[in-house]
């Protein structure tokens, strides 16, 4: 049976279901493949898929480290986590058949805020650091919203 090998990401696009083409392969991150095992595969890329012409694919891929990743749902906990089976053994080959999903273990939030008014200056942010840093170590600590934290006043306000 012959096999094509595409290491390309835009051409590997092309072959692969769109997420796992174009995010996946070539590209380093923490990612799990949910096989139909109900197992989870956890991966850093995908480096090449081999291609038959009877419609198999073959995903060689980099392993991660086995177990729960930090700060996953409790919906994931309960997932088995598969990965390196002895430490350098990173390596691996996944059908593709065998594959429900793909899933990104990134922790990510928007870092923007509504309005570029509500961005403190730097001098804000050293003044309310330096405030900060006073109030714990004289026992009382003032939690505000990053945004409102330049208004905030001070307890010797």
């Amino acid at each position: 049976m012959p096999w094509t090998r595409v290491t390309d990401p835009e051409d590997a696009a092309r072959h692969l279901p769109a997420w796992l083409g174009q995010r996946l392969v070539g590209r380093q991150g923490r990612f799990g493949l949910l096989l139909t095992t109900g197992d989870v595969l956890r991966i850093t890329t995908i480096t090449a898929a081999h291609l038959s012409t009877e419609g198999l694919t073959l995903l060689d891929v980099q392993l991660d480290n086995a177990g729960v990743p930090d700060g996953a749902d409790l919906a994931w906990r309960s997932k088995h986590f598969l990965g390196m089976p002895v430490s350098g053994a990173a390596a691996a080959t996944v059908n593709l058949a065998e594959v429900v999903t793909a899933v990104e273990f990134l922790a990510s939030a928007a870092s923007a805020l509504a309005d570029d008014r509500e961005t403190p200056t730097a001098d804000e942010v050293v003044t309310n650091l330096d405030r900060a840093a006073e109030e714990a170590a004289q026992g009382r600590v003032t939690i505000s919203p990053p945004a409102q934290a330049a208004a905030a006043p001070t307890p010797d306000a």
